[in-house]
């Protein structure tokens, strides 16, 4: 299957006619591909092989500081640790001595007396991007089993970081051996994927608006059978009307899929030499995002990161540079499957690495060895093939995608170098050279090979089933009739009836027969909410409020080094306030927590040790919980604020979750 096929069927898509491939590019994915040093790649297409080793990758080294980040985030891995809430805002207004009401201020959270702990597990990509866990199992990559008495201690032990496996997603452990493994859990942030609930409500609600409007300015008469028929049925229909599209609009999956047909690799050639093209490129990403209640941005990121890739290189660089440049970053924002970031933390990469030192160990260690033979030995390496071909599988066949390949170029020449420096060398020293070799591929894989940015603005694949799902289809048209059947009820048999009554007449009945729908939609699942901001020391504003107030010092800052948002729908089956028995709570409310962290420290600090080489980050946790209690303050936009420290570990350099 074609790479971009292979992108459609992973969310379930039939494929549709995909973009004209460059001339080469089906050979690529079937020809064996070859790294020749200074030659570059061969049995590729003339754009894919054209870098060489070292030295040109020094030539080109601009190209690349533009459009990613050199090597893997310092702060890259898995960070586990705790929360201590001990400062929570007052709500109650007390009574001074002469009976006169003093509200506290709701923005100053104060001591408790107690204080609540939470964990707190955080995950960093190679490219910096930072997610909130609610639980993560590391699994052996290597395990196997022996016979019935299950897994031998020799074959659950862990090498390197190669073969331990970070994985957040229940359903990938079967891909994994039988073992004893580690899982990290925190039951304080169990969220879903709030997304497919909102979908319905998004229907809900607006079917009951448009059939309560409806219903209030009709001039029928109510009080006949046939007034009220036809007043039903200009409600349906102005709320079939109205809630069509919002369910057209939820598969942002496709949308972005003909985005990218829109987008195709001669667009973005025209965008890396023109600005016109660029702004005309933005507008149709901007429409694409706007027509959906999803607001998916990453049409809009994909063509700025395009622009100021090419933007970001030299002024003199040529058009060839600026096309590379640009198509480069267009395959990072279209590898939907994240398969780049898998690949390099994935167990063939590292495997490759280490056959890779055994081999120019091999080489090194012969009669005349020479940095040709060394590099001979290595590229015909069983091992160093399968990655290879692996590099070649993943690519994005719809643009110029040599990202894989260029690291694994990148990482052999690390450890070729390393070999041929250890020349001459007697047989006693292959093990030591072998040893050496592969630490270079790792330290070259760490700090050099490019990460580029991961959207985190896209769906997951529980949402997109749910709204390809026929019961979401056909949700426009059940809520239209429950809420215009509600409406018309309520008008007609009760005298006093108010357009607010109508519309809350209208939602109870649509949520009541979008029940199941509601119920499916819960069941979708995000196993890990993208924060904004950056992980590292000093940033943010690390100073507890109630500390800035004895102080006197500054305000806190608004600039929060990570921030996110949990999301529970009012119609929610786990919402707190809905009663399955009480018809009065037969609806919820929206309850939005907003998380921030601030780290301690100064920018640029190295990290301290937790003791034993674990890296240590504290800072402080800030959390603000609307719809459990009515807002605070004189404009009412506070909710409930908590605040404590954290301290969090480091606990492993895995940069990709659920990469195998």
């Amino acid at each position: 299957m074609a790479r971009w096929d292979g992108l459609r069927a992973f969310f379930g898509r039939s494929p549709k006619a995909r973009p004209a491939l460059a001339p080469g590019s089906e050979a690529a994915h079937a020809a064996p591909a070859v790294w020749n040093g200074p030659g570059g790649w061969t049995g590729l297409p003339a754009a894919a092989g054209s870098r060489g080793r070292a030295g040109a990758w020094l030539a080109v080294a601009g190209l690349w500081l533009a459009v990613s980040l050199e090597g893997s985030d310092p702060c890259r891995g898995l960070w586990v640790g705790q929360v201590t809430l001990n400062f929570v805002n007052e709500v109650t207004v007390p009574l001074d001595q002469n009976n006169v009401p003093i509200a506290p201020d709701p923005q100053r959270p104060t001591p408790t007396h107690d204080q609540a702990n939470l964990r707190l597990i955080l995950h960093v990509s190679g490219g910096g991007q930072v997610s909130l866990l609610k639980d993560v199992a590391v699994l052996n990559r290597a395990a196997s089993t022996e016979g019935s008495a299950g897994s031998s201690a020799s074959n659950l032990q862990v090498r390197t970081e190669s073969d331990v496996a970070l994985v957040t997603d229940p359903r990938l452990y079967g891909e994994f051996s039988p073992q004893p493994a580690q899982r990290y859990a925190s039951a304080v942030f169990d969220f879903g994927d709030s997304k497919a609930t909102q979908a319905v409500e998004e229907v809900l609600n607006r079917a009951a608006e448009e059939a309560a409007a409806s219903v209030a300015n009709s001039t029928l008469d109510f009080s006949s059978a046939t007034g009220r028929s036809q007043a039903e049925a200009a409600a349906k229909a102005a709320a079939e009307s109205a809630t069509g599209p919002i369910a057209d609009h939820a598969d942002v999956a496709q949308t972005f899929f003909e985005f990218l047909d829109f987008l195709n690799r001669a667009r973005v050639d025209q965008i890396a030499l023109s600005s016109t093209e660029a702004s005309l490129a933005r507008t149709e990403a901007e429409q694409r995002r706007d027509q959906s209640f999803y607001h998916d941005t990453r049409p809009v990121d994909m063509v700025d990161a395009i622009a100021a890739a090419v933007e970001a290189l030299a002024p003199d660089a040529d058009d060839a540079v600026k096309k590379k440049a640009a198509q480069t970053m267009a395959a990072a924002y279209a590898d939907l499957a994240n398969d780049y970031h898998r690949f390099l933390a994935g167990q063939r990469f590292g495997a490759m690495i280490d056959a890779a030192g055994q081999a120019a160990a091999a080489a090194a260690v012969a009669d005349g060895a020479t940095e040709a033979s060394i590099r001979a030995a290595v590229l015909a390496d069983g091992t160093v093939n399968d990655a290879k071909t692996e590099a070649l599988r993943i690519q994005v066949s719809a643009y110029d995608d040599s990202r894989a390949m260029d690291a694994v170029g990148q990482v052999l020449e690390a450890v070729i170098a390393s070999a041929v420096a250890a020349l001459p060398a007697a047989a006693a020293d292959q093990d030591p050279i072998a040893t050496a070799a592969a630490a270079a591929g790792r330290t070259e894989l760490a700090d050099n090979v490019a990460r580029f940015p991961v959207s985190a603005a896209g769906p997951t694949s529980d949402y997109t089933a749910f709204v390809r799902s026929t019961r979401y289809a056909s949700s426009s048209g059940v809520a239209a009739e429950a809420a215009a059947a509600a409406a018309v009820a309520e008008r007609s048999q009760n005298t006093l009836w108010t357009a607010d009554s109508l519309k809350k007449a209208a939602r109870l009945a649509a949520a009541e027969a979008l029940s199941s729908a509601l119920a499916e939609a819960a069941l979708t699942l995000r196993h890990e909410l993208p924060l904004e901001g950056h992980f590292g020391p000093g940033l943010g504003d690390a100073r507890l409020r109630w500390e800035i107030q004895a102080g006197g010092g500054a305000p806190l800052s608004a600039d929060a080094a990570l921030k996110g948002t949990i999301y529970l729908p009012a119609n929610h089956p786990t919402n707190p306030f809905r009663h399955r028995r009480n018809p009065e709570h037969a609806t919820g409310v929206d309850i939005t927590r907003s998380i921030r962290l601030d780290f301690d420290g100064s920018p640029g600090d190295v990290l301290p040790r937790a003791g034993y080489g674990v890296d240590r980050i504290t800072g402080v946790y800030r959390e603000e919980v609307f719809g459990l209690h009515k807002r605070l303050g004189p404009q009412q936009d506070t909710g409930l604020i908590v605040e404590g420290r954290f301290v969090l570990n480091r606990v492993s350099l895995i940069d990709a979750l659920n990469a195998h």
